[in-house]
């Protein structure tokens, strides 16, 4: 294969990805307490509040992505009733990774004491107790950055077209990243112009030396930004090694990242901002959008960073191979290699010669999607399991990053497997669009000194 076409699909790789930035900011250990008595009802302001404050409000806000706020007692003895249901069957908060894998970082379970009180409070007609007597907040494992060092708002406003199959819209805008001197990002924040528009958002970074490509890029294509697929690249134009700088898609929430950790930016590069607009379910015509990213920045950190695609190129060059038929019974793809070869393709020059540590993993796949499970397997043949999601849902997907770090060495590989099955009445493959489907994992890699 020559380079120029693997620096393609390598490219095409992160684009699957709703990559990074969400939080890993403190280790906060989960405990389950033991039910309570059947005593008195709680009340919202003796029991509920700090229980919402805590575990709901990151998503529940004005401005959150949840549907509606939770930040006041009227609202919520509003949807006293569902909430009383979520909880109870661990709907929500949301959280798909699979319990007693390992322990992750921002989880933000409920107790059973919790769900308890929550579920009584419901059932008595959600009663709203005395403000003198509320208790302290708990404490928030809602992930979130410590700051803002920049923010960077789309140029122009750019209405989607849809101009692909299925109404998807992939458009990339060019921001040069401004700097004297290198820098690091250890945090990441995206807030949708129109959310119900945005498929997903990939941000690259392209090195100095192909600063000047991209800005013809951008300046070839009449309006804000160019038309891009499958990578950073303009459609039709040779493919540029682009490095993944961070990410969102449904559910993700921005944030720092591991501590001590960055991903690095030259001075001079250029940052290229695929968004995914997707149509299809739209009401109406589409809207102009205009959305905002977050940057935590630093000037030095311990350990340069990086996220590693886990994904079998095979299923890129050839698409009939990574098949999903009509039939509704679960089909099973896997893969399993040592993904730092990508390393050099992506521009990534991190050093690996005391191996890695693993801090996080992602897993991404459509809508057919039904499970999967990210693997680190060691060169003495023992396995660890990176992440597990029993029940895939597209609409809540994230980054999961892990309490205790592990270790990646010269020999281990990293795999990951996917089910899915396909209700629709055809065949359906891999590929970039919404209708098509995908098997890939990320994980987030830091230098081991």
């Amino acid at each position: 294969m020559n380079r120029k076409r693997l620096v393609l699909l390598v490219a095409a790789l992160a684009v699957a990805a709703a990559l990074v930035a969400v939080a890993a900011p403190r280790d906060t250990k989960q405990t389950t307490s033991k039910a309570p008595s059947r005593a008195a009802a709680p009340s919202y302001f003796g029991a509920v509040k700090s229980i919402v404050d805590a575990r709901c409000t990151g998503c529940h806000r004005s401005g959150g992505i949840a549907p509606f706020a939770l930040t006041s007692y009227s609202a919520t003895k509003k949807h006293s009733a569902e909430m009383a249901y979520v909880v109870k069957n661990r709907i929500m908060p949301p959280w798909h990774a699979a319990r007693g894998v390992r322990r992750y970082l921002n989880d933000p379970s409920l107790t059973r004491a919790q769900i308890d009180t929550i579920v009584r409070w419901a059932h008595a007609g959600a009663p709203r107790g005395n403000p003198a007597t509320k208790r302290p907040a708990l404490k928030t494992v809602a992930p979130t950055l410590t700051r803002v060092d920049r923010r960077i708002q789309l140029p122009e406003p750019y209405t989607p077209k849809g101009w692909l199959p299925g109404g998807d819209d992939y458009h990339c805008f060019v921001v040069p990243w401004s700097a004297d001197r290198t820098q690091y990002v250890t945090g990441f924040n995206l807030v949708p112009g129109v959310r119900k528009q945005v498929h997903h958002m990939i941000a690259f970074v392209a090195s100095p030396s192909s600063a000047a490509t991209v800005d013809r890029w951008d300046a070839g294509d009449s309006g804000p930004g160019y038309r891009c697929y499958g990578g950073a690249s303009a459609v039709g134009a040779s493919a540029i090694p682009v490095r993944l700088l961070a990410g969102w898609a449904p559910g993700l929430m921005g944030g720092d990242l591991p501590r001590r950790t960055g991903i690095e930016i030259a001075p001079g590069s250029r940052l290229i901002l695929q968004f995914h607009y997707n149509l299809e379910h739209m009401h109406g015509m589409p809207m102009p959008d205009r959305s905002t990213l977050e940057f935590e920045v630093a000037d030095s950190v311990e350990r340069r960073a990086a996220m590693l695609p886990v994904v079998n190129v095979g299923w890129l060059l050839a698409p009939a191979s990574f098949a999903i038929p009509p039939t509704g019974k679960p089909v099973v793809h896997s893969w399993s290699g040592d993904p730092t070869a990508f390393m050099r393709f992506l521009g990534d020059d991190i050093d690996t010669s005391n191996g890695l540590s693993v801090e996080g993993a992602i897993l991404h796949m459509h809508r057919l999607g039904v499970g999967g499970t990210v693997t680190l397997e060691h060169a003495s043949a023992a396995t660890e399991t990176l992440l597990r999601v029993p029940h895939w849902d597209f609409n809540w997907q994230r980054a999961y990053f892990f309490a205790r770090p592990l270790q990646f060495n010269s020999g281990d590989r990293l795999s990951v497997s996917c089910t899915h099955r396909n209700t629709t009445k055809r065949l359906v493959t891999w590929g970039e669009s919404s209708s098509d489907e995908m098997c890939i994992a990320f994980v987030y890699v830091a230098e081991r000194h």
